[in-house]
């Protein structure tokens, strides 16, 4: 049996609280590969992403040591089947591409879990995939706890949890301000390089 992990999202920009969440997920739920999962179209953002190119490059770089060992994998899955990224599809396709004893560990967070009842085709999802949720803020936690077990089947992990969001990263750049701490140095060069959100 091999142990998945899923994470997906907009990454617009990939920033430190995704990547601390996701490390430690891994090694709280003892994974042996992360996907990390840019959305190519996603049916809940309407902010007007950046090409799946730039965000899945920042990708690369946020997570290249994890890369290069094997544990962290940076997947255009939702590129390639093309359309609005659905979970429920994407999860579906990747048990085609990957050994029959794989379990996939999808990880969302706190935002995530508290409307995942209005996600697209949710129950099938749930019998498709082991769903996690960790929380973005210490204070989500036990509201967290109470949801998932009204949902049933949604484990939520206590993670030692930055709070950010892409939106206030995208706002600093657009204010000249400083970046400093909330993404990696390689992303904040990447996006200075190619003069990004501004």
């Amino acid at each position: 049996m091999i142990k998945i992990g899923i994470f997906g999202g907009a990454f617009n920009p990939i920033h430190n609280g995704h990547i601390n969440m996701v490390k430690e997920a891994f090694a709280d739920l003892k994974l042996q590969k992360m996907l990390i999962i840019p959305t190519c179209k996603s049916p809940h953002k309407d902010t007007a992403l950046l090409p799946f190119e730039d965000r899945a490059e920042m990708c690369r770089l946020a997570f290249a040591d994890l890369i290069e060992e094997g544990k962290f994998e940076i997947s255009d899955i939702e590129q390639e089947m093309g359309g609005t990224s659905y979970t429920i599809l994407t999860v579906r396709e990747l048990k085609k591409r990957y050994p029959a004893d794989a379990v996939f560990y999808l990880i969302i967070g706190g935002d995530m879990l508290f409307y995942f009842d209005k996600w697209y085709r949710y129950e099938a999802l749930l019998g498709e995939c082991k769903v996690v949720a960790a929380a973005r803020e210490p204070s989500e936690y036990s509201d967290m706890v109470e949801y998932a077990a009204e949902m049933g089947r949604i484990k939520v992990l206590n993670l030692n949890v930055t709070e950010l969001s892409s939106t206030e990263v995208r706002n600093k750049i657009k204010n000249g301000e400083s970046i400093d701490g909330l993404v990696p140095p390689v992303v904040a060069d990447y996006i200075k390089e190619h003069k990004l959100y501004v």
